[in-house]
């Protein structure tokens, strides 16, 4: 008896007895067909819409690069796919997934992102997608009590054959499980240590067949698929890639990467071609940004970059900005703003830092915000950063003073008044050391409210140096991802009625802390004598926000060996004695 003759058999409504000989008499049948859709998984979800039948009118049709997708995910142990956003990448991974544990009974797979909460998220709006799509899916998943469970931050769905597939935490508490094969889904903003000794470990032991076997060469086991936007060179996803690449060269039957561009998804209408336009006129996007999360195209220098990517990306933990004093501080914390001073075609920064003094050690900084101004007047830019000045209740303002800095400090030092009247006052000079700024103090003056940073060589080294060994001890704290921003927002209502220009404007903070990331990646280092020369390896991308981001670190660490030196003055060594 072929397999669709058990098929027609089941959906007429005659009652016919399913004895063991009939079952037994279409296991070479079935077997045959179980192992072309293990090797043909877009053809088995053809087969669950139309039974075999031309006719019968598919809810989901496959483009053509969307098979190729399936088909390689499902026949190789190790892929690795990077494609931009609108490439249905997740879709079609949630739905490999799903294809493997009803074809390989007892599969136990995981998903894992840069967020438990993120990933689960993904997890459920996909598997509910497919479900809608291919009825038949929802019909092999048990949805018993105990058994698929969908929560905030955890989701395991089981099927009725005995395999599952669950979202796993890229954390120290994931140690111990155990899983046959799984998805990291954008690997990008997953630790990679973590990865490496946590989550791949996880995969050691071989999927059992129901007959009790054990096939460790099955492509199955230990399986590992990464899904991601293109990141940054120097990373541990970036080494991933080209370890996939060298095994794909020398185990073709065992690896595979694909990796694909914006022009795809636009040729077959799910993006659409006035999308891109507009975002490469957006001003947060530069040129290397829109390459790397459209074109596929990795971030940074390989092997010479002065700053490490993965020092940044753990330090990546503020979960939201700022945009005022936080009552909720320390009470010993403050905060300084930054500026990095542009004009004609140059941007303005300035970054926001809160510094929490610690008992032991160096003061946590975190980088709360960053704004940039394009292109405006010395007098509008003054105002904006007075304004900054008071809704902060900062300590101070480190300003640039060589070049175009000159020009904004002589606005600062007077008073202005904006579009609505209110009044700002001069700004004083905390290092006015030579006295040439209080000539201009008045009775509303507020004293040491600048302090002028003129960097030379020797300066611009402390400066650089004492950024790397902020960044890599742990001192400076970011906030999240753009990407990640963004799940967290659409999960929540106001998110959810937010107008799509409101919700740009909301995740501003968390992409200008990216393209900063992608400046600092772009900095090579080059020596004159003693002193460290950073110089960016590719000159369209500019380096005004890592300006801004170290005068910052610069300042505060100045401050805290001011505050050393005072700690170690003992009036007993000015004591004379007779």
């Amino acid at each position: 008896m072929a397999l669709q003759d058990l098929l027609n058999l089941s959906q007429s409504r005659k009652k016919v007895g399913l004895s063991e000989e009939r079952v037994r008499a279409i296991i070479p049948v079935a077997r045959d067909y179980v192992a072309y859709w293990r090797e043909y998984p877009d053809m088995f979800i053809d087969f669950l819409q139309d039974g075999g039948n031309p006719e019968v009118k598919k809810e989901l049709k496959f483009y053509f690069y969307q098979r190729v997708f399936l088909r390689a995910a499902m026949r190789y142990k190790y892929v690795y796919m990077v494609f931009p956003r609108a490439y249905s990448k997740s879709f079609l991974s949630i739905m490999v997934l799903m294809c493997r544990c009803v074809l390989y009974p007892g599969a136990k797979l995981f998903v894992t992102s840069g967020g438990k909460e993120q990933a689960a998220g993904i997890v459920k709006e996909k598997v509910q997608e497919i479900c809608t799509l291919v009825p038949a899916f929802r019909r092999e998943i048990d949805w018993g009590r105990g058994k698929t469970l969908e929560g905030k931050d955890y989701c395991k769905y089981v099927f009725k054959n005995g395999s599952y597939f669950d979202n796993i935490a890229a954390r120290e508490s994931s140690r111990g499980k155990r899983r046959h094969g799984g998805l990291i889904e954008e690997c990008v903003g997953v630790d990679g240590t973590i990865l490496s000794e946590v989550i791949i470990p996880t995969t050691n032991v071989s999927r059992r067949c129901l007959d009790g076997t054990v096939h460790p060469e099955e492509t199955l086991n230990k399986s590992q698929i990464y899904v991601t936007t293109a990141g940054w060179k120097n990373t541990f996803p970036y080494d991933k890639l080209i370890t996939l690449l060298v095994r794909m060269v020398t185990e073709p039957e065992k690896a595979i990467i694909m990796g694909g561009t914006w022009r795809i998804p636009v040729l077959v209408k799910l993006l659409d071609a006035n999308f891109i336009k507009d975002l490469k006129n957006d001003g947060t996007f530069n040129e290397a940004s829109f390459a790397r999360e459209y074109e596929s195209r990795w971030s940074g220098t390989v092997e010479d970059a002065f700053f490490n990517g993965e020092f940044f990306d753990r330090n990546r933990k503020l979960q939201k900005p700022e945009y005022e004093h936080s009552g909720r501080s320390a009470a010993n914390a403050y905060y300084i703003l930054s500026v990095d001073v542009g004009r004609k075609g140059c941007d303005s920064v300035v970054c926001v830092f809160k510094v929490t003094p610690q008992a032991q050690g160096p003061a946590i900084k975190s980088l709360v915000n960053i704004y940039t101004f394009a292109d405006e007047h010395f007098e509008d830019q003054a105002i904006r950063i007075k304004k900054l000045y008071y809704k902060y209740k900062a300590r101070t303002i480190v300003i640039d003073g060589n070049g175009l800095g000159i020009g904004l400090v002589d606005y600062m030092i007077k008073s202005q008044e904006d579009e609505n009247g209110d009044f700002y006052p001069d700004f004083g000079v905390e290092n006015d050391d030579d006295g040439y700024y209080k000539k201009y103090r008045t009775a509303n003056t507020e004293f040491d409210a600048m302090y002028i940073l003129k960097a030379n060589a020797p300066i611009n080294t402390e400066c650089h140096a004492n950024a790397q060994t902020q960044l890599q001890a742990g001192k400076v704290k970011f906030l999240i991802d753009e990407r990640g921003a963004k799940e967290k927002l659409l999960a929540t209502k106001v998110g959810q009625n937010m107008k799509p220009e409101e919700r740009a404007e909301y995740l501003k903070p968390f992409t200008l802390t990216s393209i900063l990331k992608e400046e600092m990646m772009n900095l090579r280092e080059e020596n004159e004598g003693v002193n460290i020369i950073l110089k960016q390896a590719n000159r369209g991308i500019r380096k005004d926000k890592f300006s801004a981001f170290e005068y910052g670190l610069y300042y505060i660490k100045q401050e805290e060996d001011k505050k050393k030196k005072k700690k170690k003055f003992n009036a007993a060594d000015w004591q004379f004695f007779n």
